[in-house]
C-alpha cells in the first residue's frame, strides 16, 4: 500500500508517530483500522455539548475506530465494509489478551446496530449494581427514555433488566443489573463488550448482548 492514497489517508487522520493503525487483510477487500483510545478532543468541533468529564460513575466516549477500504489490484470489483465504531470508557486500556479477545468477538456482528461498547466494570457496576451505557451509543438505538432491555451473556438466554436514561442521555442499567452480574459472575475490573440487537418482542425494547474479554480457567 503505498501512493496518493496513503499520503491523504495519513493527512485525513493527521497520523503521526505513535498512531495505532490495524491492517486488516482476511477479507477480499482490505480494510485499515486507526484507532483512537484517547480523550473525545481528538474529534472536538469546539461544541461544548462534547466535552467529557469522567469519574468513576461516568463513563466516557473517548474512543473511536475509522476505516479506510484498501482495494485489492486483483479485484476492484468490491463491496464497502460496513464500519462500526468502538466506544471505550475513558481510560479503558486492554491488555493483549483482552485485545485478541476483543477481535474474536467483533468478527461475529451479524444483526448488530449501533456501536460497540467496551468497559471496564467498576466497583459502582458491581456493588452498587448499576450500569451505565454512553450517551453516543445510546442515541444510536433510537429508543424510549424508559424500557426494558434483555442483557444476555453470549447466546445465552436473556434477562429482562429495566433501563432509564438520565440527564446526560447515558441509558443506565438498575436492579436486575446486579442479578445479571451475579448470576454470570461478572467482576470488578473485568474488561466487557456491550453490543446490541433489535428485540423481537416480548416485552423488550432492545437486545443487548456481554462478551467478558477473559480467558476461562482451565
Amino acid at each position: 500500500m503505498g501512493g496518493n492514497d496513503w499520503v491523504k489517508f495519513v493527512a485525513d487522520f493527521n497520523l503521526g508517530a505513535g498512531a495505532l493503525v490495524v491492517f486488516d487483510t482476511s477479507k477480499q477487500t482490505g480494510e485499515a483500522y486507526v484507532a483512537y483510545l484517547g480523550f473525545a478532543h481528538l474529534a472536538n468541533d469546539g461544541d461544548p455539548d462534547e466535552d467529557i468529564v469522567a469519574d468513576e460513575d461516568e463513563v466516557g466516549e473517548g474512543a473511536a475506530v475509522e476505516v479506510l477500504n484498501i482495494e485489492s489490484d486483483e479485484n476492484d470489483d468490491h463491496e464497502e465494509a460496513d464500519a462500526r465504531e468502538l466506544v471505550y470508557t475513558h481510560g479503558s486500556v486492554l491488555s493483549d489478551a483482552e485485545g485478541a479477545l476483543l477481535d474474536v468477538v467483533l468478527t461475529n456482528n451479524d444483526g448488530y446496530i449501533g456501536s460497540s461498547f467496551i468497559h471496564r466494570l467498576t466497583t459502582t457496576n458491581i456493588r452498587k449494581k448499576t450500569m451505565k451505557i454512553p450517551r453516543k451509543v445510546a442515541e444510536q438505538l433510537n429508543l424510549p427514555s424508559v424500557g426494558v432491555v434483555g442483557i444476555c451473556l453470549g447466546a445465552g438466554e436473556s434477562m429482562n433488566v429495566a433501563y432509564h436514561t438520565d440527564c446526560n442521555g447515558r441509558m443506565v442499567f438498575t436492579n436486575q443489573w446486579g442479578v445479571f452480574a451475579t448470576q454470570n459472575n461478572l467482576q470488578e475490573g473485568d474488561a466487557i463488550v456491550f453490543s446490541f440487537k433489535p428485540s423481537n418482542g416480548g416485552g423488550m425494547n432492545i437486545i443487548c448482548v456481554v462478551h467478558i474479554l477473559r480467558m476461562r480457567a482451565v
